[in-house]
C-alpha cells in the first residue's frame, strides 16, 4: 500500500500545479479596441478608442496596449466597435478609399456612373471585386454606328458610391433605414493610364453594365 506521506506530497504537488494554472489563466492584459464604429477617412481621436482587458494568451500579435500610440493615425480599413487595434492596421497616411483599398501603382481610378443596381449585378458589387466593363452607347449622345463594346476585363473595384457620392451601403455610421433608401451612383475601378481618354469619352456617351469576373 502506498504510504500517507507520498499521497500527501502528491496532493500538494497537484494543488500547486492547479494553482499555477489558474493564476496563468487568470492573467489579463490591457489592449486598445475601437470604442465605436469608425470609417477609414479621418485620423483616430481619443474618443474613438478604449482599453479592455482580455486573457494574456489571447492577445493577438501587434495589438496596441497604449491608446496614445493610435491617436492621430488613420485606420487602413473601417473599424467596428470592440475591434482590437493592431499596429500594422494603422497608417500615417490616408487610405485612397474608405475601404482601405489603395490604388495600385501605375494605374488610375475612374468612377463609372451607374443609374440602377441592375447595371451592377443587382447592387452586389463590392470593393475588391473584379468586374468586366461593358459600354452601351446612348442614342443621341454616341456617334452613329457605335455598338456595345467590352472596355475592360477583370478590373479591380476600388469603391462603390451612392448617388450623393458617399460610400454605398458600407459606412458603419449609416442606419438601416438610410441604407435601404440610398441608391447606387457609381463604381470606382482601376484602369490603365492609356485608357483615360477612352473612358472619358464613353462616360459622356454611354451607359455601363458591369459583370462580376472570377478570381484570376
Amino acid at each position: 500500500m502506498i504510504g500517507q506521506r507520498p499521497l500527501v506530497a502528491l496532493a500538494l504537488v497537484a494543488g500547486a500545479l492547479a494553482g499555477i494554472l489558474y493564476y496563468v489563466g487568470a492573467q489579463r492584459s490591457p489592449i486598445v479596441v475601437a470604442a465605436r464604429d469608425v470609417d477609414a477617412t479621418h485620423p483616430l481621436v481619443a474618443d474613438d478608442l478604449t482599453i479592455v482587458s482580455i486573457p494574456a494568451d489571447s492577445v493577438p500579435a501587434g495589438a496596441l496596449v497604449d491608446a496614445s500610440a493610435a491617436v492621430g493615425k488613420l485606420p487602413r480599413a473601417p473599424l467596428w466597435r470592440g475591434q482590437v487595434i493592431l499596429d500594422p492596421a494603422l497608417s500615417d497616411d490616408a487610405a485612397s478609399f474608405h475601404t482601405g483599398l489603395a490604388l495600385p501603382v501605375g494605374l488610375r481610378a475612374v468612377a463609372l456612373p451607374v443609374s440602377s443596381a441592375a447595371q451592377a449585378v443587382g447592387g452586389s458589387i463590392v470593393p475588391g471585386a473584379r468586374v468586366d466593363v461593358i459600354a452601351v452607347p446612348v442614342a443621341g449622345r454616341a456617334p452613329p454606328g457605335r455598338t456595345s463594346e467590352l472596355l475592360l476585363q477583370g478590373a479591380m473595384v476600388l469603391d462603390v458610391r451612392s448617388e450623393t457620392g458617399s460610400p454605398y451601403g458600407t459606412a458603419p455610421s449609416k442606419s438601416v433605414a438610410s441604407s435601404l433608401n440610398e441608391r447606387i451612383g457609381s463604381v470606382v475601378v482601376a484602369i490603365d493610364p492609356l485608357d483615360e481618354v477612352r473612358f472619358a469619352d464613353r462616360i459622356a456617351t454611354s451607359m455601363f453594365v458591369l459583370t462580376l469576373a472570377g478570381a484570376r
